[in-house]
C-alpha cells in the first residue's frame, strides 16, 4: 500500500482512547472516506465512491492470491473486516466469500456502509464498541482481515483483541493483519521519507521497446525494456523521494490484481517536463503456470501509483509455462460494480462546516509480544513480513496467522 495516515507521532492519552467511538464518529461525520484511507489528495471529501472501493476490491484480491501461493487453503464461507469503516475491504470480501461481516465502533460508518452495500444478501455491518468480540461466537469465521486499524487502537485494547480473533477464528481458518511494533530510529527514517508531488505532476508515456511475452516456468526472471517520458508541467526531482518503474501482475481477463508490487528500476535523479528514461524492469514471473496480463506503471514509493492519479499504464499478456491455462483459479469472484449511491449523495447525508476532529493517533506492540499472545492463543503464526503501512516513523509487519 502506499496510501498513509496523518498520523500523530505521539500517541493520544487514554483519557481521549477511552472514548475512541466519540473519536471516530467524528471523523465519520467530518471526512469518512478519507478518515478510513488518508490519501492526502483525497483529504476534504475528494474521495470518489468508484475509486475508492476499488482500492478495496484491489487489495484483497493480491492478499487472497498471496495466501494461496503460500500454500494456505482457505475455506470461502465467512469472512470478517474488522474495522470496516463505509465497507471498502467488506464489499470486495463479499465477492470471494459465501458471507462477510464488517464490524466497526463508528454507527455513522455502519450507516453509510449499509447504504453502499452492494451484496446485502451475503454482506452485512454491526457495530462494536466493546474491546472484545463477544458478539460473535467461538469457530464463526474462515477469514479474518484487518488493515490501517489496530495501529490506532489503544494498546491495551489489542492486546484483548488478538485472542479474541483466534476465538472466533474456525479450525484451518486465517488471520491476516498489519500492525506497528515500534519506532523506527530516525537515522533509518529518511530512505522512507517522500512528500506527494502536485497532482498534475503524475502524467507520463510509457512505451515497451521488448516485452516477454512468455516465460517458460514459473518464478523466472523476465526483462522489460522501454522508455517513460515525463508529460507533467513539472520536474520529477528526488527531492519528492523516490520515483520508479515498477509492475502488477493481473489474471488473464485483466480484472483481478494478483500482484501489486513486483520489479523496480529506478528513475534518475531529475527528470525534466517532456524528458525522457530509457529503462530496464527485472520483474519474476507468477508463481504458478498460466495466463496472466502484466501492468508496467510509474510509481511514487509511500505516495502512490501514477496510474492511480490518471496517468496511463500499459499492459501485455504473458503466458507462463508451455501450455495456455487460467491464472488465479482461487479468483473465480463476482467483479463488484460500483455503489449504487454516487459521492454527491453520500456527503450531503453528512453535517457541514464541522471543526476537524484531530490528528490520528499511533500506537504499536512489539512483535515478540505479539507473537507470543497469538502462540499462546492458539494461533499458528505462519508469516511475519515487514510492513509500511505505519509509515516512516514505524517498524511495522504484517502477521498470517492459522488457527
Amino acid at each position: 500500500m502506499f496510501l498513509r495516515r496523518a498520523l500523530a507521532k505521539t500517541p493520544l492519552g487514554r483519557k481521549n482512547v477511552r472514548h475512541g467511538r466519540d473519536f471516530w464518529e467524528q471523523h465519520a461525520q467530518y471526512d469518512p472516506l478519507w478518515a478510513i484511507l488518508s490519501d492526502p489528495s483525497k483529504k476534504g471529501r475528494k474521495w470518489e465512491l468508484p475509486e475508492f472501493f476499488e482500492t478495496g476490491a484491489r487489495e484483497i484480491s493480491v492478499v487472497l492470491h498471496a495466501l494461496s501461493q503460500w500454500g494456505l487453503t482457505i475455506n470461502h464461507g465467512a469472512a470478517l473486516d474488522f474495522g470496516c469503516g463505509v465497507g471498502r475491504l467488506t464489499q470486495a470480501l463479499g465477492g470471494h466469500f459465501d458471507s462477510a461481516v464488517g464490524v466497526d465502533v463508528s454507527p455513522t460508518m455502519i450507516r453509510l456502509a449499509e447504504k453502499l452495500n452492494r451484496h446485502p444478501e451475503r454482506v452485512r455491518y454491526v457495530s462494536n464498541t466493546r474491546d472484545d468480540l463477544r458478539i460473535f461466537d467461538a469457530n464463526t469465521f474462515d477469514f479474518i482481515y484487518s488493515d490501517f486499524v489496530l495501529q490506532h487502537v489503544d494498546p491495551a485494547s489489542t492486546r484483548r483483541y488478538l485472542p479474541e480473533f483466534v476465538r472466533i477464528l474456525r479450525k484451518g481458518g486465517v488471520f491476516v493483519f498489519q500492525l506497528p511494533s515500534h519506532p523506527r530510529p530516525p537515522e533509518e527514517q529518511v530512505r522512507f521519507s517522500a512528500t506527494p508531488m502536485p497532482g498534475d505532476a503524475y502524467r507520463a508515456r510509457i512505451e515497451l521497446y521488448d516485452a516477454p511475452h512468455t516465460a517458460p516456468a514459473p518464478s523466472v526472471e523476465m526483462t522489460v525494456r522501454g522508455a517513460v517520458t515525463n508529460l507533467s508541467p513539472h520536474p520529477w526531482s528526488s527531492d519528492y523521494g523516490q520515483l520508479r518503474v515498477g509492475n502488477h501482475w493481473h489474471d488473464r481477463s485483466g480484472k483481478a490484481m494478483l500482484v501489486q508490487d513486483d520489479g523496480r528500476t529506478l528513475l534518475p535523479p531529475r527528470l525534466a517536463p517532456g524528458q525522457t528514461f530509457e529503462f530496464e524492469l527485472a520483474m519474476k514471473a507468477p508463481m504458478r503456470m498460466g495466463e496472466y496480463r502484466c501492468e508496467i506503471d510509474l510509481v511514487h514509493e509511500s505516495v502512490c501509483w501514477f496510474a492511480d492519479r490518471g496517468s496511463s499504464s500499459v499492459t501485455f499478456p504473458v503466458r507462463v509455462g508451455p501450455e495456455a491455462q487460467p491464472a488465479g483459479d482461487d479468483l473465480d469472484v463476482e467483479v463488484a460494480s460500483s455503489p449504487s449511491m454516487v459521492t454527491e449523495d453520500l456527503y450531503a447525508e453528512l453535517p457541514r462546516d464541522l471543526e476537524e476532529p484531530g490528528t490520528i493517533p499511533m500506537f504499536c506492540v512489539h512483535r515478540d509480544e505479539v507473537v507470543e499472545i497469538l502462540r499462546a492463543s492458539g494461533g499458528e503464526v505462519v508469516r511475519v513480513d515487514e510492513d509500511l503501512n505505519g509509515g516512516k516513523d514505524w517498524v511495522g509487519y504484517r502477521y498470517v496467522v492459522r488457527k
